[in-house]
């Protein structure tokens, strides 16, 4: 017999502790200048753990639109929390030229940074990442994203180890650094990715050059999906495709951290295993311990008991109960397991100590108890 169990719950709403956002200057000594960072810190700071960084060019339009895609998407577990970071570079120098401009500096035929291109990447990875990592409890995962001349800028970062993962919205890609972000992707040794998009109306150069790159991986025989990621926007153009691209982006490099669907585990036999690799990846990949959580258990346990594969199930239970104890489906998963077995005894048992383990924000617990009552009129006719 097959056993649905359908907890109805109250549905309340999350209470939002503070989140600050703060704005720093950074008195850099490579580059002999001060720039300002922008800082929004996770709400949980105050805890032990460490954090993801997302670290963005062109800070003064890109910073608060990342903050709030990855807000949106927090609430909905898409993403983990991060620390979230913005260097401003939309202002003009001594020389009236604008900081991206030289910041950014890099020679196209050559495919490599010059000028102070080479010491911004300096500033980046020899002072700012330290201090961040030292004082924003950053671990090892880093994203680095920019726009237009800054998304080329990144390419280069990821080209050389310094990101894990790197957004790029509408880069230009010349020849040289397009054969070395493809030879990056296809002979990694280490979890890295890349996301890519462009616009039916962005600059031209851009939109040639990403394609251009787009196709040669996909017709590549060591392309990867779990590391590459492009998206062709319709009708938007070289700005407003970064409203289209941050949600897309950030759900992608995340796609490991996310809430098992049913979908994703149609076709896995053992879901249980599935379960447990999840969370080896999501830890080798993010650098984040992060506890089972009761949504992904509860999505295997009705997999399980849909195919009525009860070895399974009896396993699922077990783990459940090893780590959670205190929740009522671990026990309800063996109990559904007795009663195919008939050993209505330890059924009774076992859903008795589940029922206990219910919340009083469960409004139908009066169902539970008729299976009680059930259970224990089978265990009286059979005496």
């Amino acid at each position: 017999m097959k056993r649905l169990f359908v907890v109805l719950t109250l549905i309340l709403s999350k209470t939002l502790f503070c989140q600050e956002t703060v704005v720093e200057t950074f008195n850099s000594k490579i580059l002999n200048e001060e720039r300002v960072i922008r800082i929004h810190i996770p709400k949980t700071f105050d805890t032990f753990k460490k954090f993801p960084l997302f670290l963005t060019l062109d800070g003064e339009y890109m910073f608060y639109n990342l903050v709030g895609n990855s807000e949106l998407l927090l609430a909905t577990e898409k993403i983990p929390e991060t620390v979230i970071v913005g260097i401003d570079q939309n202002y003009p120098d001594f020389s009236k030229k604008y900081m991206r401009w030289q910041d950014c500096n890099y020679d196209a035929k050559k495919g490599k940074l010059r000028g102070k291109g080479i010491e911004f990447k300096k500033f980046i990875t020899q002072e700012l990442i330290p201090y961040l990592t030292s004082k924003y409890k950053i671990g090892n995962y880093k994203v680095l994203a920019g726009h237009s001349l800054t998304a080329s800028y990144t390419l280069f970062l990821l080209k050389d180890d310094a990101f894990t993962s790197v957004i790029a919205l509408s880069p230009y890609i010349s020849k040289s650094l397009s054969t070395k972000i493809i030879e990056k992707l296809s002979t990694s040794n280490r979890f890295v990715s890349l996301y890519v998009s462009t616009s039916e109306h962005d600059l031209q150069g851009h939109l040639k050059t990403t394609k251009k790159m787009d196709s040669l991986l996909i017709t590549g025989t060591a392309r990867l999906d779990a590391q590459y990621i492009f998206n062709f926007f319709e009708k938007e153009t070289h700005y407003s495709l970064i409203n289209r691209s941050f949600p897309v982006a950030l759900q992608s490099i995340f796609r490991e951290y996310q809430l098992i669907t049913e979908k994703e585990i149609e076709f896995e036999k053992d879901v249980l295993a599935f379960l447990k690799n999840k969370y080896k990846n999501i830890k080798e990949h993010y650098d984040i311990d992060l506890p089972i959580r009761k949504d992904d258990l509860e999505t295997i346990y009705w997999v399980a008991e849909e195919r009525e594969d009860w070895e399974l199930l009896q396993r699922i239970g077990d783990f459940s109960i090893a780590n959670f104890p205190a929740y009522s489906d671990g026990y309800f998963m063996l109990s559904a397991v007795a009663e195919q077995k008939k050993k209505y005894t330890k059924d009774l048992e076992l859903y008795q100590k589940g029922y206990e383990r219910l919340g009083d924000d469960v409004l139908n617990k009066v169902d539970y108890y008729k299976n009680i009552e059930r259970l224990q009129k089978i265990i009286e006719n059979k005496e």
